[in-house]
């Protein structure tokens, strides 16, 4: 069955659940997982089960392919991008500090040094031959650093003052727990959230509001905006593949390169998108549709609740009254200790 964004099993079991229960149930475990990356009291055990959790659905429906090849190979580095800048920017000591790096001694010095010559001649020439900034950056760091640990690394000091206070880096027991914790848990809340997106439809949305007796006139625009958003995915498809098929990606090219290609792609689903409200506006004038209407004849797809949507629901809700009335951390019930 075809999604917002992807095509879920119809054998899965977040197929048969109501959309409003697939609301409630990102919105509460949503709660919990901000529950369990509170500084105070983290839970990595149980941010770690609400991950697993929504991946193990999310391969259940089908979509967990797909997410792997388009969120995961970027969701990795930023969540450990996430946990290296806690560790840096919040030096908690806690019970013990496992590793102290001075980065700043309270004092600026302007000069020269050998280590920032390597590094400037290397980033410089390798964006002039190859037309990148960030190979440049990283080689340039390696290469200053190999020669002046062998040969050390003189330097001319034209002036000294004293600014700010000295800084370090302090990694301990408590500052990696928090910090693994937030990443796991902003991670578990990225596929919670794609739990919803990914196996429900546009028509099931329409059936809900319907059930929730909103006035048509709002059923109809926002189903129509849903139903917009499923074929702009399928436009952008289609226009990317014409490119591809063109030859726009078979050189190598750099950030301002790959930004003018969102630009290109942009023109032509912009004017597609217009077209294509040109032309549902012309469909429903030839139908007869009236904002006046007071008896429409609708074909829909109403999703009556069941008793699984009941009982999923009502483990959330204990699981979220256990969370945060009687503040269950699974990390301490199981005598990990902190």
């Amino acid at each position: 069955m075809r999604s917002f964004l992807f095509s879920v099993r119809r054998d899965s079991p977040l197929a048969h659940l109501h959309v409003l229960t697939k609301l409630l149930l990102v919105l509460l475990l949503s709660v919990v997982i901000v529950r369990f990356i509170r500084t105070d009291n983290p839970d990595p055990l149980g941010a770690t089960m609400l991950l697993a959790l929504a991946v193990l659905l999310l391969a259940l429906s089908g979509a967990m392919r797909w997410v792997f090849r388009s969120y995961l190979l970027v969701l990795f580095p930023a969540l450990l991008g996430m946990a290296l800048t806690w560790v840096i920017f919040n030096p908690d000591p806690g019970s013990g500090v496992l590793w102290r790096i001075p980065v700043y001694d309270g004092r600026i010095a302007l000069g020269f040094s050998l280590r920032l010559g390597i590094f400037l001649v290397f980033a410089i020439v390798w964006y002039v031959v190859r037309k990148e900034v960030f190979w440049g950056l990283v080689g340039g760091l390696a290469l200053a650093a190999i020669v002046t640990r062998l040969v050390g690394n003189p330097s001319i000091t034209l002036a000294r003052f004293d600014f700010f206070h000295p800084l370090a880096i302090i990694v301990s027991q408590r500052n990696l727990v928090v910090a693994v914790t937030k990443a796991i848990g902003y991670g578990a809340m990225i596929f919670v959230s794609l739990l919803l997106v990914m196996t429900s439809r546009d028509i099931e949305m329409t059936g809900a509001m319907r059930q929730l007796r909103i006035p048509y006139v709002a059923i109809f625009f926002l189903s129509t905006m849903l139903r917009s958003l499923s074929m702009a995915l399928t436009d952008y498809t289609t226009i990317r593949q014409a490119q591809i098929a063109r030859g726009v990606s078979l050189r190598k090219k750099n950030s301002l390169q790959l930004i003018a290609d969102l630009a290109y792609i942009a023109v032509p689903l912009t004017a597609t998108m217009l077209r294509r409200s040109n032309e549902v506006g012309d469909a429903v004038l030839l139908r007869g549709f009236s904002m006046q209407t007071r008896n429409p004849t609708e074909f829909h797809e109403v999703h009556p609740f069941g008793w699984v949507d009941g009982v999923v629901l009502g483990v959330c809700a204990l699981f979220v009254i256990l969370v945060l009335v009687f503040r269950l951390n699974f990390t301490q019930w199981a005598g990990v200790l902190l």
